[in-house]
């Protein structure tokens, strides 16, 4: 019996040595950085810290030691080890469980532990600056020699930067190129920083002053922050170098001259009452110029005589990256638009404001697709005198989770608010955009389980095709979907209600269960059991069918096809099997350029064939749906 109880003795004391020869040390990282740029999504992804104490991230120990937490929601995730002290250990921070291609790729990071326990200072992901809090200097630097085979003249053009801290355009601070190698640089003052502090910026060059000037669009780069379009940077503690090419785009680019046709059918706007074609006009508004209206030729687009509802321009590019994604919306002058005019087209598109974008081929003759301002079909119109009962449903579960919810839901006291976020709703049934984002509908839970419907009445003139998100109050703030404050018009929800035709609609309809998220919501594309066929300006001159655009798609794409002579036209989907699909065309048909819109919501993944046939024409070209 003095045998176990002297081991016994022994281990507990072997135990309590080993302890008290271990420190705590805290390690923490910055993940907002790669928040913002959608690189990290705390919702569905873990911070983990491997190295020689955890064996870098091998078993042992179990993975619930290895994950980092953020208790408070700040963005900074932590982890505290126990370690042996007066050694030098090896880590780094790592997105993930295993090793999966999103751990730091700057080397391992190091560690000195002393004799008593220590938090290590927090730093940016990826980023081995520590941060605390002090005044950090930051230089400027931008590559300008791209624009300056287009638009910029360096002779007498001035590049400024912008942002957060310059109160944007109002105290835009200017960069120079003393060296004249086209790279523009600017240092700022330690006290405009700190060490910690995310800055959000863009670069912009004008020949006068920066409320006149021409803005970067960046579309890509891992500096993008996802719900602006702005440039985003985390400060670390000394001088920070901040070097980027204009756009993003390495100047060493194949560049292309050419010109792009868009043009935009306003017949929606017109019929609801908020276009007047006899008074007001039409812009497009992107990148290629400056996302404004001063420059008249590249920006006002032209009334066609014979339909004044048509729209067109055809923009010259001068100089262009070859293959680059041109971004821009369509904008009109009208008192009756309460969006100050920009158009939020309800297809997901390019970016948090929904842009729409094209690849520009260097062709003097490229075309963009014939479109409707916001993307409604004129056979969406629900016509004058016609009622719809349509239902909306929403799980409210998630929204009373403390994890994701600054302000978590309160079935007892809150209510539950439809929000609608396009801006031809808002224009259409008189209301001020954005307000305070109106509370159009509330729903209830007539169940008590946490599903919360309710019913509105939508009453012609008026359209299908609802951008909109959920919202309760609570304490009698106004909560919304989102991170923080209100989930964007890019992630924002896009329902329709089902037709069986063009402005034939099934009523009453129920709209699919939607899950309160702050993260994108449901994406459709066109109603349930509607196929368009438009026809295209233009003399067919040919038999040709065209392959399919966007291709792959989900769950919607769009066929063209010319027939220069009337006669029974036959469009159809077939699977791999030979079975078909959808029949999208069986009629007589006058000679013209036609595009159909195909809703292949019905269907599942995978590889099809379309057929047209027209008199003694037939043609077969694949498509992919990826869902």
């Amino acid at each position: 019996m003095r045998k176990i109880f002297l081991i016994t003795f022994l281990f507990l004391t072997t135990v309590a040595f080993l302890k008290a020869q271990t420190v705590d040390v805290t390690f923490q990282v910055d993940m907002n950085v790669k928040i913002h740029t959608g690189y990290f999504d705390p919702a569905t992804e873990v911070v983990t810290c491997p190295g020689d104490f955890n064996n870098w991230l091998n078993e042992p120990p179990a993975n619930t030691e290895k994950v980092m937490t953020d208790s408070d929601n700040d963005g900074v995730y932590t982890i505290t080890i126990a370690m042996a002290p007066n050694t030098n250990y090896g880590y780094k921070f790592n997105i993930g469980l295993g090793w999966d291609g999103k751990d730091e790729t700057q080397g391992n990071r190091s560690v000195q532990v002393g004799a008593s326990n220590m938090t290590v200072d927090p730093s940016f992901f990826n980023d081995y600056n520590p941060y605390t809090g002090v005044p950090a200097p930051i230089d400027f630097t931008v590559d300008m020699r791209l624009p300056a085979q287009s638009d910029f003249d360096p002779a007498t053009d001035h590049v400024f930067i912008a942002g957060d801290f310059t109160n944007w355009g109002t105290d835009a601070i200017e960069l120079f190129d003393p060296d004249h190698d086209s790279l523009y640089t600017v240092s700022v003052a330690a006290d405009s920083f700190m060490s910690g502090q995310l800055i959000f910026y863009k670069f912009l060059y004008s020949a006068d002053t920066p409320g006149n000037g021409t803005w970067e669009s960046p579309q890509e780069g891992d500096d993008i922050d996802e719900a602006s379009g702005n440039r985003i940077y985390g400060v670390h503690d000394g001088t920070n170098d901040v070097s980027r090419w204009w756009n993003n785009v390495n100047p060493n680019v194949q560049l292309a001259s050419g010109n792009i046709f868009f043009e935009v059918d306003m017949s929606v706007a017109s019929e609801l009452g908020v276009f007047n074609y006899n008074v007001d006009s039409v812009q497009i508004r992107g990148a290629f110029n400056g996302w404004n209206g001063n420059d008249f030729e590249k920006s006002h687009m032209i009334q066609d005589a014979a339909n004044p509802d048509h729209w067109t321009i055809e923009i010259p590019f001068v100089n262009e990256v070859l293959y680059s994604n041109q971004l821009y919306k369509f904008w009109i002058n009208t008192p009756t638009y309460t969006n100050t005019g920009w158009e939020v087209p309800i297809e997901h598109t390019n970016g948090s404001d929904r842009n729409r974008g094209i690849i520009f081929q260097g062709d003097p003759t490229q075309s963009a697709p014939y479109l409707y301002f916001e993307n409604i079909n004129p056979d969406w119109v629900i016509p004058n005198g016609t009622t719809v009962e349509c239902t909306f449903m929403v799980d409210m579960t998630n929204a009373t989770n403390p994890d994701s919810q600054n302000v978590p839901f309160n079935p007892a006291t809150d209510s539950v608010f439809w929000i609608p976020r396009q801006p031809l709703y808002y224009a259409v049934n008189g209301l001020t955009w954005p307000g305070t984002y109106p509370r159009v509908l509330e729903l209830t839970d007539p169940e008590s389980d946490m599903i919360y419907e309710g019913t509105m009445m939508i009453d012609g003139p008026m359209f299908n095709g609802f951008l909109y998100n959920y919202a309760y109050t609570s304490g009698g703030n106004l909560v919304q979907e989102g991170p923080g404050s209100v989930i964007s018009q890019g992630d924002a929800r896009v329902r329709f209600i089902g037709q069986n035709g063009a402005r034939t609609f099934q009523s009453p309809w129920t709209m699919p269960l939607d899950v309160w998220s702050n993260s994108a919501g449901p994406e459709e594309y066109a109603p349930v059991g509607w196929t368009s066929v438009e026809e295209i300006p233009g003399l067919a001159q040919t038999y040709s069918l065209e392959q399919n655009f966007p291709n792959p798609f989900n769950p919607s794409t769009k066929i063209r096809f010319n027939i220069p002579e009337q006669g029974l036209v036959s469009l159809k989907v077939f699977n791999l099997l030979g079975e078909e699909v959808a029949n999208l065309v069986n009629a007589e048909m006058s000679a013209g350029n036609y595009e159909v819109d195909f809703n292949a919501k019905a269907i599942s993944s995978g590889i099809y064939f379309y057929t047209l046939k027209a008199g003694n024409f037939i043609s077969t070209k694949k498509m992919i749906l990826l869902k």
